[in-house]
């Protein structure tokens, strides 16, 4: 996947969604952009799954400068975004995975929504769906920091 138009860090990040893609049964189709700082709040904001979209946004002003582990943390944090969204969906279609609880599922389908998700500093850590992101990212991280 070497392209030379990407920078380090750009090809990291594509590596490492691929990978957690993969490992987490995600359809291949899933669509992954590299996109200008306009997309996003500001420099800090690393990335987001686009739920309307079913797509990953990373924000490219951001990878300039970001350290390798936060890179993979990223995307591995991303990804773990599409699962959850894809279990909502196929839970509301009669599909249950066993991945989520009945409960975890309508309590990420509540904070998933516009008008429930904050990104204010105090509440957005404690979201079920960013906690659990957050964890499956570390948890990643940690098997595979070692083979990178």
């Amino acid at each position: 996947m070497t392209n030379k138009n990407l920078t380090t860090n750009e090809e990291l990040i594509l590596k490492a969604t691929e990978y957690a893609r993969s490992l987490l049964k995600i359809d291949k189709d899933l669509w992954v952009f590299i996109n200008e700082i306009n997309h996003f709040k500001g420099i800090e904001h690393s990335a987001l799954y686009d739920k309307d979209n079913f797509l990953i946004r990373y924000n490219k002003e951001w990878l300039k400068t970001a350290r390798k582990e936060n890179v993979i943390k990223t995307a591995f944090h991303e990804v773990f975004h599409v699962l959850q969204h894809a279990c909502i969906v196929e839970a509301d279609l009669g599909m249950d995975h066993g991945i989520f609880t009945k409960e975890e599922l309508e309590q990420m389908k509540h904070e998933f929504l516009d008008e429930n998700y904050s990104m204010e500093q105090g509440k957005y850590e404690n979201l079920l769906i960013e906690v659990q992101a957050e964890s499956f990212a570390y948890a990643l991280y940690e098997q595979v920091k070692d083979k990178l």
